[in-house]
């Protein structure tokens, strides 16, 4: 039998991400699972336009964003699952789908479990392109969700 021991969950606290915990808080409770439970901050990278003024604006900003993720990140699964499932909680900086495949193979997740589209709600194809990309690169299984008002059309 396959066991899901190490569990990895990106998330961006979308509607989508929330119907996808479902599922990983299930299995995770199913195969004793831990959760590592992440969101991914975009970097700043130099593509994003900034003046040299606003640089120290544009870094306090991301500090701030840090924080009030982390404090996001503690509201996800609920106090009382926490006690039944054991969850580490993590923000980092990067783009979303390289991070997310790092991290499994760093934390040696036995499974990803994301939702199909992001908070940005721009769709590529019919598959949100992070979740394209982490199914392509990811050196372990992943089960991404669709939430219930996403459609299938077909092509």
């Amino acid at each position: 039998m396959i066991k899901f021991r190490r569990i990895l969950f990106p998330t961006d606290f979308s509607p989508s991400a929330s119907h996808a915990l479902d599922y990983a808080i299930s299995l995770a409770l199913e195969h004793e699972s831990r959760i590592f439970l992440v969101h991914v901050i975009e970097d700043i990278g130099f593509n994003t336009p900034f003046t040299l003024s606003s640089f120290p604006t544009t870094l306090e900003y991301h500090h701030g964003m840090e924080e009030k993720v982390k404090l996001e990140l503690e509201k996800v699964i609920a106090p009382q699952l926490k006690r039944q499932i054991n969850v580490e909680e993590m923000v980092v900086k990067g783009k979303p789908f390289v991070e997310i495949v790092r991290l499994a193979k760093e934390k040696e997740a036995d499974l990803i479990v994301m939702a199909t589209h992001s908070q940005t709600g721009v769709r590529h194809s019919h598959l949100g392109s992070t979740a394209e990309r982490v199914v392509r690169k990811a050196s372990c299984p992943v089960l991404v969700v669709r939430h219930p008002e996403y459609q299938f059309v077909m092509p």
